[in-house]
């Protein structure tokens, strides 16, 4: 059964339904609407083109031969909810190191300007982005009209459209934004426009809409129009089937009573208008009104060939003494394997979109919510999962998929994440962990308060980022656009140039064409030919097909991929520069030892003799400056003071400060105190470092000073991931150089990198962020196609320089922002699994694009222009 159906019997049910106009009460009123009416009595793959051009060679009888016949809303977190995960929006610091396995960061912090740019500047973009629906395209050269529509208005400063999706993103000039409500006008001028060019399009207002009705509805039409395009089929195919008993009788000599019938000339013509006014009318209309219109399509060569094939045999059908022979049946066969290819077509991009249609069919339609938060005495209605809204409470039973995401309020269980994050194995749910939509309850009951309902949970988020990746053509689909674009053109050329060339020179070439109706009958058979012979939905479809479905598996497997350019240049990629802390580390560095200075002062500071500070107080100085931050080293720190009992102190209000790379600073009472780097604590007073040794440890190490005089310094382990090692050795054996660059001390850096297998020499330490993006530009200048693999909002400078960029499934928001990869299941291995993934689709659009150009380019056009040359 069609995975859509019963979601779609459940809406039509509900929007019938009395319960719809309290279903649009906000959650307060709702729970109150239903205790009253609770207390009152109850009252009651292979592709269509293809196989169409090859069996067109078929087509011709004895005679004369002639030519055969045709065939992914910059997601501002991507990441994935996890219980215990670095809350959203969380920066990091450190250059994205911090922490590890031998070392973290050194306190290297980021700079704040740079992450908040990075932000706001994919923020502005997704604010000038439309989406269009837009059916009735058939070829590349109708998405390249559909392109040509949308960029003829001045307010459209690019747009990208997508066959296989048939969906198109607009880039608006940034100017209209000012006007209110100027997207949703924009967008309908668009929509009607190219509606009224003969593409039937509609505005899509994701703020109402969530990706998964929108991905419904697109999926019924195209069931839809799959089952129409098979009704035309049959009656095409039972059409062709007379034409072709009437050529095997006539062939075996096959004498039944009224075989004469089926022999003659007005049969055949009645089969051929019939096709015309039936199964055909369709696509030959498309074909004229695209022409008129000035905007040709593959349809526009069909008819055109069809009718032209019809008019020439209608010419020699009416007027004998020409000599021409008659072909009607030829109208009838080509409409019926055009309409073959096409259902072929259909059913390969339904095929192309079931790793989508999986991830949708993972979101539960209903949910149970509570009338009232009381888990005891509140009673449970069904509702749709569309209409819950941020503070619903909803109950989630034992194998339940949970509707959206949100908060556990009460309850304890364990969640299958893998549909979101690829991870096999079981979370465990206690109160105030996060959860997400279409994760399912595996063994207990959960009462969850919603937080991000419909349209704006991960999962849609993750939708939404695909769809947007399928739109991104990769560059190597360039040069394929602008072929199918101006494809019909030069295809009617052609044939005008061949009808011109055979009717000239054909007497004097094929003399024997004379006894079979002379040059010009001749010169119109290969003129009809060169016009149903070419495959422009080949060229439209080769990438956008690929990169579809590469995309959708990718989602399917935690590995959201930003479009077929990502694809393409990561498919390229010959260096991967890896971040420490949170990268090749887990990120959850844990504090080994605190070392007091013991009153070591200097003569050039103040004398602290008298002040011997105990690990107790280091942590709670510390602690207390931390508290403002989001840092895992900061992390660490609240952790440590806290299990130690030790009182945080609370910093003075406006005077806590921080800088990316170094460390922060707050005043605590009358003392100023001071976390961070070496070189930080020394520009805030201390001279004197009774620790140079610190220096060489294989850890991160935190200095911690009070009032200008070293109070003591804090130690930090993080463990590596369990793949760092294999995943380094793979990418080598691969030919790929593999780099780290760590905002960490030297030593514990190349501790780390010992470990995981990375030569010293391509180790970079204590690098703060522009470092790190200036290291990037380097490797580029060597002509190198790079790779940057990071966790923080530190790393988003480094991640958007790089030519693919890749953040792992626990980063903050910004670094998801501007990767061009994101690795859901916070797992290193499945950077080796986005790797294979963007080589095999790429290795299959170049087959593709291979095949098609030689199809179009060299065979089949020479073939039809040299047929009676040899």
């Amino acid at each position: 059964m069609d995975p859509t159906t019963p979601v779609l019997a459940l809406s039509k049910a509900f929007a019938s339904s009395r319960t719809k106009p309290f279903l649009l009460l906000a959650p307060h009123r709702r729970r109150s609407l239903f205790a009253a009416r609770a207390s009152a009595p109850s009252s009651s793959s292979v592709p269509g083109d293809l196989l169409i051009s090859l069996a067109r060679l078929a087509l011709r009888g004895p005679g004369p031969p002639a030519a055969p016949r045709r065939w992914f809303a910059s997601v501002s977190s991507a990441s994935p909810l996890a219980s215990g995960g670095p809350p959203r929006g969380g920066g990091g610091r450190g250059n994205g190191d911090g922490d590890g396995g031998g070392g973290g960061d050194g306190w290297k912090r980021p700079r704040a300007s740079q992450g908040a740019g990075v932000v706001e500047e994919a923020a502005a973009q997704g604010a000038d982005v439309i989406v269009l629906d837009v059916g009735g395209m058939s070829c590349g050269g109708c998405a390249a009209s559909v392109k040509r529509i949308l960029e003829s208005e001045p307010q459209v400063r690019s747009a990208t459209v997508n066959l296989a999706t048939e969906m198109a993103v607009v880039w608006a000039v940034p100017e209209d934004s000012v006007v209110q409500d100027w997207k949703e006008q924009l967008g309908e001028k668009l929509a009607n426009q190219l509606t009224t060019c003969g593409y039937k399009s509609n505005l899509r207002d994701s703020s109402k809409v969530g990706s998964q009705t929108v991905f419904e509805r697109k999926m019924q039409d195209k069931l839809e129009q799959l089952k129409q395009s098979g009704r035309e089929l049959a009656v095409s195919w039972a059409l062709c089937a007379v034409c072709l008993v009437g050529h095997i009788s006539h062939l075996f000599g096959v004498n039944m009573p009224l075989m004469h019938v089926i022999h003659s000339t007005g049969f055949h013509l009645s089969l051929s208008i019939f096709t015309f006014v039936g199964p055909g009318r369709r696509l030959i209309l498309d074909g004229l009104k695209s022409l008129l219109k000035g905007s040709p399509n593959m349809n526009t060569l069909v008819g055109l060939g069809a009718l032209s094939s019809f008019a020439v045999s209608s010419i020699a059908a009416f007027i004998p003494k020409l000599g021409w022979k008659t072909f009607f049946e030829e109208p009838v066969m080509l409409i019926a394997f055009v309409l073959l290819g096409k259902n072929l077509e259909q059913r390969a991009k339904l095929k192309a979109t079931s790793d989508m249609t999986g991830l949708l069919s993972i979101l539960p339609s209903k949910a149970r919510l509570m009338v009232d938060n009381d888990a005891e005495k509140s009673s449970l209605i069904e509702v749709p999962c569309d209409t819950l809204a941020v503070g619903d409470y909803v109950v989630v039973l034992p194998g339940d998929h949970i509707p959206a995401d949100g908060i556990v309020k009460a309850g304890r269980s364990t969640v299958d994440e893998s549909s979101l994050t690829g991870e096999p194995m079981p979370v465990t749910k206690i109160t105030g962990a996060e959860v997400s939509a279409g994760s399912i309850n595996l063994n207990g009951k959960l009462t969850v308060e919603v937080r991000r309902p419909g349209g704006e949970t991960v999962m849609s988020d993750i939708l939404h980022l695909v769809e947007e990746a399928q739109t991104r053509a990769a560059p190597v689909q360039r040069l394929a656009d602008k072929v199918a674009g101006n494809f019909t053109y030069g295809v009617m050329a052609l044939s005008a140039a061949t009808y011109m060339f055979w009717s000239i020179l054909g007497s004097q070439l094929v003399p024997a064409a004379i006894q079979h109706g002379g040059a010009m009958s001749l010169a119109l058979q290969l003129s009809c030919s060169v016009l149903v012979i070419a495959c422009p939905c080949a060229l439209g479809l080769a990438t956008p097909t690929a990169v579809l479905v590469g995309t959708s598996l990718g989602a399917t497997r935690g590995l959201l991929l930003r479009g077929g350019d990502v694809l393409e240049k990561f498919s390229d990629v010959d260096a991967v520069v890896f971040d420490k802390t949170g990268t090749l580390t887990i990120g959850r560095p844990v504090i080994t030892k605190v070392i007091p200075s013991r009153g070591m002062g200097d003569a050039n500071t103040k004398d602290l003799g008298a002040n011997q500070w105990a690990e107790a107080d280091i942590l709670s100085f510390a602690a207390g400056v931390e508290s403002n931050t989001n840092h895992p080293l900061g992390k660490a720190i609240m952790e440590a003071a806290g299990a130690a009992n030790c009182v945080i102190m609370k910093a003075n209000d406006g005077s806590f400060m921080e800088e990316p790379g170094s460390g922060a600073v707050a005043t605590i009472g009358e003392k100023q105190v001071s976390v961070g780097t070496l070189d930080w604590i020394r520009r805030h007073g201390v001279i004197h470092n009774p620790f140079p040794e610190a220096e060489h440890f294989g850890q991160s190490v935190a200095y911690v000073a009070v009032n200008g005089a070293l109070a003591g310094l804090i130690c930090f382990e993080d463990k590596l991931r369990g793949d760092s090692r294999q995943v380094i050795e793979t990418l080598s054996k691969q030919g790929i150089s593999v780099y780290m660059l760590s905002g960490d001390k030297e030593s514990a850096a190349m501790n780390v990198a010992s470990v995981v297998g990375i030569q010293a020499d391509k180790v970079l330490a204590e690098v703060k962020p522009h470092e790190k993006k200036k290291f990037i530009s380097e490797l580029q200048k060597e002509h190198k196609v790079v790779a940057m693999v990071g966790d923080g909002i530190n790393d988003a400078a480094a991640l958007a320089s790089a030519d693919v960029g890749i953040a792992m499934g626990g980063g903050v928001g910004a670094a998801s922002d501007v990767s061009s990869v994101v690795l859901m299941g916070n797992r290193l291995s499945q950077l080796i699994d986005a790797l294979e993934l963007s080589k095999e689709t790429m290795k299959t659009v170049k087959q593709n694009l291979w095949w098609a150009f030689l199809y179009n380019i060299v065979w089949f056009y020479l073939f039809s222009l040299a047929w009676f040359l040899f």
